[in-house]
């Protein structure tokens, strides 16, 4: 009775119909739900109910016709979840088609029962979770669609004993993780792993060699392949392990070298400031030839009170030191005797080491003094900080 113009719901009598063996009521406008008393045909060895309008759930007790081979319920309302018992009773399915509903929930495990099975078609639906890893027993399958749903995870592994496989549609979905290399091997006429998640490197042989009947596309993570697929270059695992390594470590030096940078900048500004302060409390200085500082004598005379014995602090063999106060700071004053044979030497000597020391915080200022005019050289001395005795 299919291909018809029937509306309604599909009568629950139909399960009064022992030797009932096929029904095909496809291609309708019946409503309603599926009859459980359909479950009650011993001979029904397929049920065909494609392209209606029926909701609702599947009956579970189908799974218990031992005969039923052929089911079709596409292209309806169905919204339910998939019951275990579909797939746990005595039924041995051949082909199952679900396809174009509204089934939520995850794959029942129970499926892996199926073992004589040839074709599953859940294709646009709405189901969720992982693959069941028991389709592996399923050596029969060769036609398998989950194209359309949101179901996650890895291809199980299990797949590399589907080797009767010829149609897989994986695509637009969730999945992730390799694209197994012994599909390579099968027999498949036709992959579908568009559209998902999946990382790594493609082979280039068998069905990954023939760029009409594999899809690649929407996968931003996958490399390699034949030319034609158009994917980048793979990167070799120690390159990577290496690219990361050196990003982890640009991550970590960066803010240290920005830290560091922004020390130095900071101690060298302080320097800088000070030393600007200590030059301009100097008084008025020239420069010599010989790369020392130069001031006047009335400067020194005015700063000890004209070398008052009052300022007198010791006296060596090749001077005399006094202290003093230059532009309000208190200094040393270390005047020389030349007439002393080897004070000149002393004093090129110690004025060297001084100009080399890094104690800067012990010798603020090193200076040659000249009489006033700044022309005769019969008066030298050093300026020291006035260090206080602890």
């Amino acid at each position: 009775m299919s291909d018809n113009e029937f509306t309604g719901t599909i009568p629950d009598k139909f399960g009064n119909f022992q030797k009932l063996e096929q029904i095909d009521l496809s291609s309708n406008k019946l409503t309603g739900r599926i009859p459980n008393s359909l479950g009650n045909l011993p001979r029904l060895s397929k049920l065909n109910l494609n392209d209606n309008k029926l909701h609702g759930s599947i009956p579970s007790n189908l799974g218990s016709c031992q005969n039923l081979l052929y089911l079709y319920l596409s292209n309806n309302n169905l919204n339910a979840t998939l019951p275990n018992a579909l797939f746990g009773g005595s039924a041995q399915f051949l082909e199952l088609d679900l396809s174009l509903n509204h089934l939520i929930g995850s794959l029942p495990q129970d499926i892996s029962n199926q073992i004589n099975i040839e074709s599953i078609d859940v294709s646009e639906n709405k189901f969720s979770g992982e693959i069941p890893n028991g389709l592996g027993k399923c050596s029969a399958l060769q036609y398998f669609n989950i194209e359309g749903n949101s179901i996650n995870g890895t291809i199980p592994p299990s797949f590399s004993a589907l080797s009767s496989l010829q149609t897989l549609d994986l695509s637009r979905n969730n999945l992730s993780g390799p694209v197994p290399i012994y599909f390579s091997k099968f027999t498949l006429l036709y992959l579908n792993l568009s559209y998902n998640n999946f990382e790594g490197s493609i082979p280039e042989k068998g069905i990954y060699a023939n760029i009409s009947a594999v899809s690649l596309v929407g996968n931003s993570r996958l490399c390699g392949g034949i030319r034609q697929l158009h994917l980048p270059r793979c990167i070799e695992q120690g390159k990577r392990k290496t690219k990361r390594r050196m990003s982890l470590a640009l991550k970590l030096t960066i803010p240290i070298v920005c830290a560091l940078v922004g020390l130095l900048t900071l101690a060298t500004w302080l320097c800088l400031t000070q030393r600007r302060k200590t030059r301009d409390s100097m008084p008025s200085v020239l420069a010599t030839g010989e790369g020392f500082l130069r001031m006047s004598y009335d400067m020194l005379l005015k700063a000890t009170d004209g070398f008052s014995s009052s300022n007198l602090l010791g006296a060596g063999t090749f001077g005399t030191v006094f202290k003093g106060v230059l532009d309000g700071t208190m200094v040393a004053v270390k005047v020389l005797n030349l007439q002393q044979q080897g004070a000149t030497k002393s004093f090129i000597a110690e004025c060297k080491a001084l100009r080399n020391t890094r104690h800067r915080n012990l010798v603020k200022i090193i200076t040659v003094c000249s009489s006033t005019d700044f022309q005769r050289n019969d008066f030298k001395a050093l300026v020291y900080e006035f260090m206080r005795r602890m």
